[in-house]
């Protein structure tokens, strides 16, 4: 089903109780929005709250019915995004997932494709709404070891990570061989900071060069509105000094062995735009988005 078709969906869900709904195929049934609910964000509110209410998360959720799950989860999804309170949204998650422990393999199938979805390929939504589905495996003692581990480890990096939040100040050693922090860039009147995570690869340098070369991002860090900082993860490179002549004289560079461990990073290269309080505006970007968004 194409992202129009899902949008759609949510249109007639919040709206109406048109023939159309009945048309597709569903997992269950999805609620309808009483006429007592006259705003987008109580008619959001109210599709949040009882959209799992005709779901029976207690008997098997057949793996041939996986595409659908997954529609389903995109769709709730669709509706917190159209208006629903964020309070709201995180308390039907976690309401959600509470329910879906009576059957095991329904509750871990339910925060696998959350991961997928707004870990994996969502990285601009509210940090919290996937903490929420982390947080109640991580939770579940009767969840295995290695399951909760996996899921405590992603809440520990996005809690130093998270989008409005100021950015974990975390240190690294500069090409000088000075110990240095992330806040020791503050540089008054730049407009943002990027922060640019680089292991090293030859996909990354590339990158770092379709960067470095671009007229106008040049000259928005001459000007001062921008500072650039590309940390290597890792020990500081041997080569480093033959290295450094592919990097702009107006960029910091360093290096960190445990950079990758403490921050949220999904993508190679990983790219940070923070403001001027090291607040994260945007993060796990791509090096075409940066080139966006200084051209416009």
């Amino acid at each position: 089903m194409n992202k129009i078709l899902r949008l759609i969906l949510v249109v007639i869900g919040l709206f109406s109780a048109s023939n159309a709904l009945c048309q597709v195929a569903t997992l269950f049934e999805y609620p309808v929005a009483p006429d007592t609910c006259t705003s987008i964000e109580s008619r959001c509110n109210y599709s949040v709250q009882h959209f799992w209410d005709n779901c029976e998360l207690t008997k098997p959720l057949a793996e041939e019915n996986d595409s659908l799950l997954i529609e389903a989860m995109l769709t709730y999804f669709d509706i917190m995004k159209a208006g629903a309170n964020v309070n709201v949204s995180l308390g039907s998650v976690r309401n959600l997932m509470f329910k879906s422990q009576a059957n095991h393999d329904n509750f871990l199938k339910l925060a696998s494709i959350a991961e997928y979805i707004l870990f994996y390929h969502d990285t601009d939504v509210v940090d919290d709404l996937y903490l929420t589905f982390a947080q109640s495996v991580a939770d579940a003692s009767w969840a295995k070891k290695e399951v909760r581990n996996h899921y405590s480890e992603q809440i520990k990096r996005l809690s130093t990570s998270k989008l409005g939040q100021p950015l974990l100040d975390f240190e690294y050693t500069s090409i000088t061989g000075a110990r240095r922090h992330l806040t020791d860039n503050r540089s008054e009147g730049a407009a943002l900071y990027v922060v640019i995570f680089s292991d090293g690869d030859s996909g990354s340098s590339i990158e770092r060069m379709r960067l470095s070369t671009d007229i106008t991002f040049g000259q928005l860090v001459e000007q001062g509105h921008i500072k650039v900082i590309n940390i290597i993860i890792g020990d500081v490179p041997k080569q480093w000094d033959a290295d450094s002549r592919n990097y702009s004289e107006k960029w910091e560079v360093g290096a960190s062995k445990d950079v990758a461990s403490k921050l949220d990073m999904r993508i190679m290269p990983c790219l940070y735009v923070l403001d001027e309080e090291f607040r994260v505006i945007a993060k796990n970007k791509t090096v075409d988005f940066m080139k966006n968004m200084v051209s416009n």
